[in-house]
């Protein structure tokens, strides 16, 4: 099999397909930033709007919407080829949609980071928490064994 470098073009949705040999794609990118900043922004702006419906609530909700929006920071500060944007774009957007599982969604309205060095960190444990909803899901759709018990 010989390799004849790297061949980028442009996907139909967006995406990069990325070819190493003749004949044969090998990867799609998925575009990630995008569909996250979307679901961060949105759920910061839902958190601001709640404030006026529940007052006593209001200042865990600013610092859980600041929370968001220093991730949202973070996330339009890295390259697009950011190890964790990849493996978030492969593990939780869906039609261009970021769809986080149960573990990753619980991680994201529990998130409270005072700053972007703080929301780096959570970036690399979102992710490791997406990787383990996606195993979850593949194990309840019977497309990994069940886990053995310990």
């Amino acid at each position: 099999m010989q390799e004849v470098g790297l061949i980028l073009r442009p996907d139909v949705r967006g995406g990069t397909l990325i070819a190493r040999q003749a004949g044969g794609l090998l990867a799609m990118a998925i575009p990630t930033r995008e569909p996250f900043l979307a679901y961060v922004l949105v759920h910061a702006g839902m958190l601001r709007r709640q404030r006026g419906i529940a007052p006593a609530a209001a200042e865990g909700l600013e610092k859980h919407a600041q929370a968001l929006n220093f991730l949202a920071d973070l996330v339009r500060a890295l390259p697009e080829d950011d190890e964790r944007l990849l493996l978030l774009g492969t593990l939780a957007v869906r039609n261009g949609q970021f769809v986080p599982g149960p573990g990753a969604e619980h991680a994201l309205t529990q998130f409270a980071a005072t700053s972007i060095e703080a929301s780096d960190a959570f970036l690399t444990t979102l992710v490791q928490i997406a990787r383990d909803d996606a195993i979850a899901r593949a194990r309840a759709h019977g497309q990994l064994p069940p886990e053995r018990p310990r």
